[in-house]
């Protein structure tokens, strides 16, 4: 979730005519955000699940949540990897982070500087962030996919910074049972904050930019 001042809204999808659909650049502007998708978890044909892009100046500087499908409507919007400020993850039901692999499989090859990147935790455990009994914490989560040597995509190590491929990330948690807001990125004309919102028991955060 996403709060803005000032925005455009820029759709993707054209619902009649779902054959042709496809994601679009936007046009520059000071603020506009991107409806990369809007469906999941029922299977849509129509609509990829969900993510958004936010762009600023005409570059895409935040990207929020990578649903099924997004992947491909990030490469239609001619968003650049590279641009990117900060990845924000909302929370870890599927239809938000499942292509989450696919987009760092290559990055290493068009970003060279770290891709900050954020999301939930469910409070603190003794050695840190803690997840509860249906999410781990954020970097458990990114270990259990990336980790090149008990990883489910062990070629992607790169990623949290061992061998293989993937721009290395720089991680971080906010505990979804803060109850002020959390600043997790300030730079290139942008503050987002990041505050724990109820979706079930899935540790899961709001962000404003």
């Amino acid at each position: 979730m996403v709060q803005l001042r000032s925005v455009v809204i820029c759709g993707l999808i054209v619902l009649a005519a779902p054959s042709g659909a496809s994601a679009q650049s936007c046009a520059p502007g000071p603020v506009t955000v991107q409806i990369l998708g809007s469906g999941g978890p029922y299977i849509n044909p129509e609509r990829a699940s969900a993510s958004y892009l936010l762009w600023a100046g005409g570059q895409a500087k935040m990207l929020v949540d990578m649903g099924g499908g997004a992947y491909l409507r990030f490469g239609q919007s001619r968003a650049k990897t590279s641009d990117l400020a900060l990845v924000a993850i909302s929370h870890l039901h599927p239809d938000h982070v499942s292509d989450l692999p696919a987009f760092l499989w290559l990055s290493h090859q068009l970003r060279m500087e770290p891709l900050p990147i954020v999301g939930p935790s469910a409070g603190k455990g003794v050695a840190g962030p803690a997840g509860n009994d249906v999410a781990p914490d954020f970097p458990t989560f990114l270990a259990r996919l990336f980790d090149e040597k008990n990883g489910a995509f062990q070629v992607m190590g790169g990623a949290l910074g061992g061998k293989g491929n993937g721009v290395r990330l720089n991680v971080s948690v906010v505990d979804v049972l803060k109850a002020e807001p959390s600043t997790v990125f300030e730079g290139q004309g942008l503050k987002v904050t990041a505050l724990g919102i109820p979706h079930a028991n899935m540790p899961a955060l709001a962000y404003r930019v």
